[in-house]
């Protein structure tokens, strides 16, 4: 039976390695294919597993973002990454954000580039170590 769901199930199947792991078999895949490569590592952590990290993890990574490509990104994600961000921000970036959701619509292409904004940021900080994804909801200190 060959296998089916493409990049988004091969990416969540890699995301399940541990960090070296995952790093052997995308350079390997970078030498037959590096566009692939690339759409397997964007795949592997998406925007919405931002509401998998802790408090503190989302409290560092808006210091390094800039919280209107959050807001742009948070118009067309869940209501539970939604609910995970504003229950966890301070009472004015939440206000910040709210002001975004609730005004003049953007382009769709505007939100996207917002997103891929935010997930280079989100990629880089795992790549170290500094963001962990708690997918299996493990206790993390």
């Amino acid at each position: 039976m060959p296998f089916k769901g493409g990049i988004k199930e091969a990416a969540k199947m890699l995301s399940g390695l541990d960090g070296a792991a995952q790093e052997r078999v995308l350079v390997d895949i970078a030498k037959r294919d590096p566009a692939m490569a690339e759409k397997l590592r964007k795949n592997m952590i998406t925007f919405e597993d931002l509401q998998l990290l802790t408090v503190k993890m989302l409290v560092e990574l808006l210091q390094e973002i800039d919280i209107q490509d959050l807001a742009l990104g948070l118009r067309i994600a869940s209501s539970e990454l939604k609910e995970f961000v504003l229950n966890n921000v301070s009472k004015n970036i939440r206000n910040e954000i709210e002001d975004v959701l609730l005004g003049p619509p953007k382009s769709v292409a505007q939100v996207n580039q917002s997103i891929e904004k935010i997930m280079e940021t989100v990629r880089a900080k795992a790549a170290k170590g500094q963001l962990i994804f708690n997918k299996n909801n493990e206790e993390i200190v």
